[in-house]
């Protein structure tokens, strides 16, 4: 029986697959090179059963070599798929990479950052809230165990800031602060560590603000002769015209659109509340433009936007932000220090209404947010509106109106 790790075994095995999953030509023979190489690497070499790490060093063949950059980032998108088939993968998991961040921690970390992602999961902490903290607690660990420390009973205070520090961003102590009371009122430190760094606080700074006229540039910046162009035009348009949020654009299925009553519904991924507004002409015909031309036809997903070469899937608010991040090149206005993700289409939807004069509610159920207080991230401050609003200045009396006149100075220094 041959060995399931040999490279011809695994070779076959990705070959199906991406057949499978509608791969161009091109692609399929480029892929076909790169292990045919890697077949003859490993012959050279008498390496008889395929491992990750015959994949590393196989990539650093490849580069010691000088090929061109794309070739190298072929030969490290094969090589990463073999090691997920070697994992037992297949179909769509073993094509697609898995973008979570895994840490490599002894078992006693592990399990005090399991008790406390569960603590947390059971307090009502979003899915997207638990990940985050996943990371940076995670990332905490990872850098405790490098300082030796494997049990999480030995954590030293000392060691706690240097590998706090060694993290290089001081916000993160909102997050570990928590995790660090976890463990002491859970028995599992003796000393209550969350108290070492006195997290302080920066000025939140105004967010980015486009007029309309700027806004409207975005949106004729597109290439609808292209695909990509067409497809990301309609998400554009829904952050634009409703200020919807990249999780909540990457998530709509056809069921959330009623093209016949014009209407857009949708529960929202990050307050769990009901959206719905009408869907405008402009929208309406971006949209149908997309799914009739441009989307892949896979049944199999109800996303209505997707990735638009193989291996196709739903594509993500990550995608989006960096759709919108690289779009901003191609506008004929200054962007200078302003940033540019998909989050500003918000800010500059709250801060163009409020300046118009709609009511801070209007704002608020148009935006989504379940309270008031959210939108004073979003709205820029009217700075004119603003100067029609100071009292006038009193008259100075006393002694400040004596020391401003230069009488009695010196009597009161």
């Amino acid at each position: 029986m041959e060995n399931t790790n040999s490279i011809k075994v695994l070779s076959t095995q990705l070959y199906e697959l991406i057949k499978s999953e509608a791969y161009t030509e091109s692609t399929i023979i480029a892929m076909r090179s790169v292990l045919n190489r890697l077949s003859l690497y490993m012959d050279h070499n008498n390496l008889i059963a395929y491992t990750p790490e015959v994949g590393e060093r196989f990539i650093t063949h490849r580069i010691s070599q000088n090929v061109c950059p794309s070739l190298i980032w072929r030969t490290k998108s094969v090589t990463k798929k073999l090691n997920r088939l070697l994992q037992g993968k297949d179909g769509k998991d073993a094509l697609l990479s898995d973008n979570s961040k895994k840490f490599d921690l002894p078992e006693n970390l592990i399990k005090s950052l399991s008790d406390y992602l569960a603590s947390c999961a059971e307090k009502g902490n979003r899915q997207t809230t638990i990940d985050m903290k996943y990371l940076v607690c995670g990332k905490f660990l990872k850098n405790l165990s490098d300082l030796g420390c494997t049990e999480i009973q030995e954590m030293t205070g000392e060691q706690v800031q240097t590998a706090f520090l060694a993290m290089g961003y001081t916000g993160y102590w909102e997050r570990l602060g928590p995790f660090l009371r976890f463990l002491y009122e859970n028995d599992i430190l003796e000393q209550n560590y969350s108290g070492l760094i006195q997290n302080r606080r920066h000025p939140m700074p105004l967010p980015t603000v486009y007029s309309p006229e700027e806004i409207t540039c975005v949106e004729k910046s597109f290439d609808l002769s292209s695909p990509g162009g067409i497809r990301n035009y309609a998400i554009t348009l829904l952050m634009t015209r409703y200020g919807i949020r990249a999780c909540d654009v990457a998530a709509l299925t056809f069921d959330n659109i009623d093209f016949e009553n014009n209407r857009l519904h949708f529960i929202q991924q990050k307050t769990d509340d009901p959206w719905e507004g009408e869907l405008l002409p402009e929208v309406k015909a971006a949209l149908q433009n997309y799914v009739k031309n441009v989307r892949p036809d896979f049944k199999e997903y109800p996303n209505v936007f997707m990735k638009l070469a193989p291996p196709y899937a739903p594509i993500d608010n990550y995608a989006i932000h960096t759709m919108t991040w690289t779009q901003f090149r191609f506008v004929t206005f200054d962007i200078a220090g302003r940033k540019r993700g998909n989050r500003v289409f918000r800010s500059s939807i709250a801060s163009n209404m409020i300046n118009d004069g709609v009511s801070n509610e209007i704002v608020r159920k148009v935006l989504g947010h379940g309270t008031k207080h959210a939108l004073k991230h979003y709205a820029r401050i009217d700075v004119e509106n603003m100067r029609l609003c100071p009292l006038s200045v009193p008259e100075p009396t006393g002694i400040f109106a004596e020391i401003l006149s230069g009488k009695g100075a010196l009597s009161h220094v």
